[in-house]
């Protein structure tokens, strides 16, 4: 038993499925039309390939002609009514001249049109054949009594909801998309009027300065330079242009592909490696497999070869700019910061090439590594904003250089340093133990200190802190708060164990108490600022607690973190504390 093949449902399946949009027969006829001129050629005949598209607007139909090699009866019976043979089977493995590799593409004039007609005459055999086909199944071949050209003829009856494409101006249009820059003459014909399709030079053989106005022109918007790409595994040449403007990681790249020089997708989004986001291509190639609806490549071992030696091509030309063209090169990398960094991020050789341009944001404000390397060969990175935030005044005043790691590729980025400078040490900062690089306190000082930390510590000790004292810069500065985001974790369970029902409360109690020992944050008191030298020194036990409890919901503040509801009430009784104290020492006063 054979299976059944419903011809209507392949229909419906090329049109609402398979093909983009139904002007795709275009390419397809002329897909067929040039490799039939290349094989006639094959055997040594003179005649010089012309493909002829003819417009009958009056009667809603079309032809495209070929002076090709033409089919025999037996072929007719082969490629026309086997779905999925071809005649270029036997060198669809091989690099050669043909375009097409399946035999559906005629299948796609049953999306416009309900009857294909041809007419052909073998260069091999001397009868003249008409064959007619249906979208049912159905077909019937007859010999011709007149005797017509060597080659091949296609009419085609164009549907209602179909009809523009036997109008001059849509016709012209989609030959242009698909072919113009074929080397085999396409002419369009209506009546006594006609004009050759393809007289135009491809991107990928125009020098730069050509590209560029090409670029202008179709895409309009003015490209920064023009890469050449070249691939010799894949018989694969073409451009990429430098975008003008800053793209989005996720936005769909668009490369306009060719294969031996037709259309086959103006939106191949996976030709050129990923990282390279920055530009886009216009690339021809000789040697990739389609896929089935020719709008897309196989993604097999020779594709991948391909895209990564078209994306060296790209490396090899930043490499060379550096040294030619600084200027553009440092536009390049302001434009297409994000896109650079994630290249540098992915790849060793990019990395060495672009890690001294970029910019990052420090205790020292935003500088580029080169810069933050000639004056600085010890790095701290944090692994968070809310990190970088608590510390990165107070770094500077200790003239630490601490790098804001929270920005995407940031800190994986800095932590490579060594990697091209040994001499360069790089940590990431341990937040809590930030405080530890201040300078500590004399014996007698901290004798002196000491009953004021514990009444800090009890006083914070609700609130998942604890306190110390250090001597640091600048001296406005209080207190710093510091939280990692472990403390973070566990105060979120707090709050989810206070509002969740007793089963789950349950749950993240055991997970809370038992199962992790928990953390705290750090509270540090700076012994060089007044403030926190006159609470000290108060000996009043309400003010000392007044003074701790308003400069632990202030570092709150000014750190960006958010108050719980204990917090706030802290903070609201504290300030109202101090105002209570001054009014009623201003009304001593006045008595």
């Amino acid at each position: 038993m054979n299976f059944q093949v419903n011809l209507q449902g392949i229909i419906d399946l090329l049109s609402n499925h398979l093909y983009s949009d139904p002007g795709v027969f275009v390419r397809e006829l002329l897909q067929n039309a040039v490799d039939a001129v290349t094989a006639r050629k094959r055997l040594g005949h003179i005649a010089e390939g012309k493909v002829a598209v003819e417009l009958f607007p009056s009667s809603h139909t079309i032809s495209f002609m070929d002076n090709g090699i033409g089919l025999t009866a037996s072929e007719i019976e082969q490629f026309l009514a086997r779905i999925g043979s071809t005649a270029k089977k036997a060198d669809q493995d091989s690099a050669d001249d043909y375009i097409g590799q399946f035999g559906v593409g005629l299948l796609s004039c049953f999306v416009i049109s309900d009857e294909i007609v041809l007419i052909t005459r073998s260069a091999l055999e001397g009868d003249s054949l008409e064959w007619r086909g249906k979208p049912d199944g159905t077909y019937v071949t007859n010999k011709l009594k007149r005797t017509v050209p060597i080659g091949t003829t296609v009419y085609l009856k164009l549907k209602p909801e179909y009809e523009e494409y036997a109008e001059w101006y849509k016709m012209y249009q989609q030959l242009e998309r698909f072919g113009k820059y074929l080397e085999t003459p396409i002419v369009l014909m209506e009546d006594k009027d006609s004009r050759q399709i393809n007289d135009t030079t491809p991107p990928w053989r125009m020098g730069k300065a050509e590209a560029i106005s090409y670029i202008e022109d179709s895409e309009y918007e003015k490209p920064m330079d023009i890469i050449p790409l070249k691939s010799l595994i894949g018989d694969t040449e073409g451009i990429a242009y430098i975008l003008p403007y800053s793209v989005s990681l996720q936005d769909e790249k668009r490369h306009k592909v060719y294969l031996k020089r037709v259309l086959l997708s103006e939106k191949m989004n996976n030709m050129l490696p990923s990282w390279a986001f920055f530009v886009n291509g216009i690339i021809n190639t000789n040697s990739l497999r389609p896929t089935a609806s020719r709008e897309s490549f196989q993604e097999n071992d020779l594709f991948c070869a391909v895209r990564d030696e078209l994306g060296v091509c790209i490396k090899r030309y930043l490499l060379e700019l550096v040294d030619k063209d600084p200027e553009l090169f440092a536009r390049i990398v302001l434009i297409h910061y994000a896109s650079l960094k994630t290249m540098a991020a992915e790849d060793e050789e990019l990395y060495e090439l672009f890690i001294l341009h970029l910019s990052f944001e420090t205790s020292f404000g935003d500088l580029k590594m080169a810069d933050i390397l000639r004056n600085h060969r010890t790095v701290m990175v944090t692994s968070s904003f809310d990190e970088f935030r608590q510390v990165a005044r107070v770094a500077k005043a200790q003239n630490m250089m601490v790098i804001n790691g929270g920005y995407v590729h940031d800190l994986e980025l800095v932590r490579k340093l060594p990697s091209i400078d040994e001499q360069v040490q790089v940590s990431v900062l341990d937040i809590l133990s930030f405080s530890s690089r201040f300078e500590s306190l004399g014996r007698s000082e901290r004798d002196e200190v000491q009953p004021f930390l514990d009444l800090a510590d009890r006083l914070l000790a609700p609130y998942q802190c604890r306190s110390l004292i250090k001597w640091f810069e600048p001296a406005d500065i209080p207190v710093l708060f510091n939280i990692n985001q472990e403390v973070n974790f566990f105060k979120m369970m707090e709050e989810s164990e206070e509002q969740a029902n007793t089963l789950f409360a349950e749950v993240i109690h055991v997970i809370k108490d038992e199962l992790y020992e928990k953390p705290y944050a750090r509270l540090c008191f700076n012994y060089n600022n007044p403030i926190v030298r006159k609470a000290i020194a108060s000996g009043d036990l309400k003010l000392q607690q007044n003074s701790i409890e308003l400069l632990y919901t202030q570092a709150l503040l000014m750190g960006n973190h958010p108050l719980s509801s204990e917090e706030l009430r802290l903070m609201n009784e504290s300030l109202l504390q101090f105002m209570n104290m001054g009014l009623d020492r201003n009304a001593e006063v006045g008595r």
